[in-house]
């Protein structure tokens, strides 16, 4: 049979060893709450280890750690939602150790009924394990997706092991305590992965920060042409596009400084994302000349509204406007190259008519 104690003691130092590196880490970048939760659950899961070596610890000391047993899914989950920008605390979070120690108090109220207790206690920490896993699989607005759905695979891997460990527990008397040994065991498999899947969520958003960059126009914020790109290949329906342009924005250049005229982009970009719907994209295609990208727009008089909503946004130069032209691709058509140009040529009917309009 594997050597519980060694076993036991290799995980309580591996938990000790993680601890102490998100606490590390927590120190040299910036102090986030994302690593110092992290290093708290490690460390606390590896004082519970060694507090679980003391004999006859007595119902309240047993209690406790069987507490802190139950905090180590707490602190992954909300070591998560910190790393998402989510409240880190709420109800159910701070109730799982809560009731981790009660379900073994409730029935370790005598030393014969210990056994019990630590089975009650088993069996609510696979129930808990289970439910981190299943709010980890749900990925939708994550920061680092694939790190976390690896998280929660490793989570989950946990539940068998509690679910064997009960079996045994409940079936087999040969003086093994299995309750502790399988899942010190699942420690031996699974504990790494799991830290190395937390070290890797601040990586994979830096990656995806970087990614992102390179599609962002970096004076206003709006996608540039790379980005275009990747719209269209995510574009699944006809989208309306409008490209607009600032009228003379040369002279504004030339005669108030490339300041002013950058500050006329930026807040151009941002009043544009303000009035534009959910799920629209703003293109910076050169220049002074952008185009919003609306997916699933339904015809073309719904597109001018828009475009009219846009050629009255409030401009920082007294006098400044804006010209539009809108045009709408077509099922047929594969990308927006052609409804970009009909939207181009209207946006030079617009000007040809006079500028600080719309032609659709």
């Amino acid at each position: 049979m594997p050597d519980a104690p060694t076993i036991h003691l290799c995980t309580l130092l591996a938990s000790a060893a993680f601890g102490a590196m998100f606490v590390a880490l927590w120190l040299i970048r910036g102090r986030g709450a994302y690593y110092l939760l992290c290093g708290a659950g490690a460390l606390i899961y590896a004082a519970t280890l060694t507090g679980l070596l003391i004999p006859d610890r007595g119902l309240l000391l047993s209690t406790l750690l069987f507490i802190g047993l139950g905090a180590y899914n707490s602190f992954l989950l909300a070591a998560v939602r910190a790393f998402e920008g989510k409240r880190v605390m709420d109800g159910w979070i701070v109730a799982l150790p809560i009731l981790s120690g009660a379900a073994f108090g409730m029935f370790a109220f005598s030393p014969e009924t210990v056994s019990m207790g630590q089975t009650a206690n088993s069996v609510f920490l696979g129930f808990s394990t289970l439910a981190v896993g299943l709010v980890l699989v749900r990925t939708r607005g994550s920061r680092a997706p694939r790190s976390r759905r690896l998280l929660a695979i490793f989570q989950l891997a946990y539940v068998p092991a509690y679910v064997i460990s009960v079996m045994l527990a409940l079936s087999i008397d040969v003086g093994i305590d299995w309750l502790a040994l399988v899942p010190l065991l699942s420690d031996q498999l699974l504990l790494g992965v799991l830290n190395i899947a937390l070290l890797a969520m601040p990586g994979e958003q830096a990656e995806a920060a970087l990614s992102e960059a390179a599609l962002k126009d970096p004076l206003t914020g709006a996608w540039n042409r790379a980005g275009l790109a990747t719209i269209e290949k995510a574009l699944r329906e006809p989208a309306g596009v409008i490209v607009f342009d600032v009228d003379h924005f040369k002279e504004i250049n030339d005669r108030h400084g490339h300041a002013a005229g950058d500050a006329i982009l930026i807040a151009l970009v941002a009043g544009a994302k303000a009035t534009l719907p959910p799920g629209s994209h703003l293109v910076r295609l050169g220049g002074d000349e952008f185009a919003a990208v609306l997916p699933g727009l339904p015809d073309i008089e719904t597109g001018r509204e828009m475009a009219e909503r846009l050629r009255k946004l409030a401009m920082p130069q007294p006098g400044c406007t804006i010209s539009l032209g809108m045009a709408r691709s077509e099922r047929s058509e594969i990308g927006l190259a052609n409804a970009l140009s009909r939207a181009d040529d209207r946006l030079y009917q617009a000007k040809s008519a006079g500028r600080n309009r719309v032609a659709a």
